[in-house]
């Protein structure tokens, strides 16, 4: 009744000291709980009994109860539908084995994400570069804790992440919830989740193929591989989905040296997804085919990068300028896109006219440069 893993036996797992029993049998369970407390007494030991938990994990979408009483020192133990195990969350109740770890994740993001904005109250507002650096040692580890083994994760669980990470960088940056999603990663030189989660799990995967045999982790993700190959579920079939959504391929029989080709490809894939969405986007004009000027040369300016404008010392003179590259301005343009309890549609683009001169498009251009209905704004120039 022991676990089999690439024709390995696998009875039990240690880390420090915590221990997992593994079986397939409640008979199996029980004479493994016996030797452990056997073991624990001829070693001066004695194990913790408030800590010790039965977990029934099933195959998905079954339900399969198990009427047995688990006892250790002569006490029933609890059977639990959620355990975390070094870091991990394990989740045996309906749905997602994950779910749980990512809820547990994106809990723990956003209270620091909280935190680090409370400082502002003793400090004044943080600056984009500043609040970059919070973010990539306060947020992104509880953001990706865990990807290697959880993966990218589901829609509905990547969400949830997803939204930590948006709202930081909105309010970083004083956008509202309105704004276009990609301008956050492609003026602070940031990685989407999905994609961040992504390369650390081929950089796993990486890690893993270089190891011996004789690692645990090296074959449960040949036990993985293998389970691929016959069309079932698992970590390597999921890793698989992922890397083809974004317009590559994971070998089925994968290699050190192949999947390490992958990570230059992830990366130019992450530029044209963030390029795309930059362009596809009538909102951000301003931002289409962006020039680089460096001396005399114009070339394009690289998808994502930290842009020179954010590092403008007045709060409010960078985030007037962030608005207006960014399109989230209280302009003509913007405002009639959307519509409201009094007006539900949307007013053609022709008609959002300035409301000074009342003969053009109210839009950035315009206002800064064109306009000359307002003494006001002409003496602002």
């Amino acid at each position: 009744d022991d676990i089999l893993l690439s024709g390995s036996v696998i009875s039990h797992l240690e880390h420090a000291d915590d221990i997992a029993l593994c079986s397939t049998t409640p008979e199996g369970l029980q004479l493994k709980l016996d030797d452990l407390a056997l073991w624990a007494s001829q070693n001066q030991m004695k194990v913790n009994l408030s800590k010790t938990v039965v977990m029934v994990l099933r195959r998905p979408r079954t339900q399969v109860g198990v009427n047995f009483v688990f006892k250790l020192y002569g006490s029933a133990l609890r059977v639990v539908t959620e355990q975390p195990y070094v870091g991990i969350r394990f989740s045996s109740a309906a749905g997602n084995m994950w779910d749980a770890h990512f809820e547990a994740c994106a809990l723990r993001a956003r209270r620091a994400a909280n935190v680090s904005f409370f400082v502002e109250s003793h400090t004044g507002a943080i600056p984009p570069w500043e609040g970059r650096q919070l973010y990539t040692a306060q947020i992104d580890p509880h953001l990706v804790w865990g990807c290697e083994v959880t993966g990218v994760g589901t829609v509905a669980q990547l969400s949830q992440l997803e939204d930590v990470q948006h709202t930081f960088l909105r309010r970083l940056l004083g956008l509202q919830k309105r704004s276009q999603i990609c301008i956050l990663f492609s003026e602070t030189g940031l990685w989407p989740l999905k994609f961040r989660r992504l390369a650390l799990q081929l950089r796993y995967l990486c890690y893993t193929l270089s190891l011996p045999d004789t690692h645990l982790a090296s074959r449960a993700v040949k036990e993985s591989i293998q389970a691929a190959r016959i069309t079932q579920s698992g970590w390597f079939s999921d890793l698989q989905r992922a890397v083809a959504a974004i317009g590559l391929a994971l070998s089925a029989d994968p290699s050190h040296e192949s999947v390490a080709a992958l990570e230059p490809g992830l990366k130019t894939a992450l530029y044209r997804h963030i390029q795309d969405c930059t362009n596809g986007s009538p909102k951000l004009e301003l931002l289409h085919s962006r020039p680089l000027y460096i001396c005399r040369d114009r070339k394009l300016a690289p998808p994502l990068e930290f842009r020179a404008y954010l590092r403008v010392k007045g709060k409010n003179y960078r985030q007037a300028l962030t608005s207006l590259v960014v399109s989230d301005h209280c302009l003509s343009i913007e405002l009639l896109r959307r519509g409201t309890r009094s007006r539900p549609g949307s007013v053609p683009r022709a008609l959002r006219l300035c409301r000074f001169c009342l003969t053009a498009v109210e839009d950035p251009l315009h206002v800064l440069f064109v306009c000359s209905a307002s003494p006001d704004l002409r003496a602002q120039r």
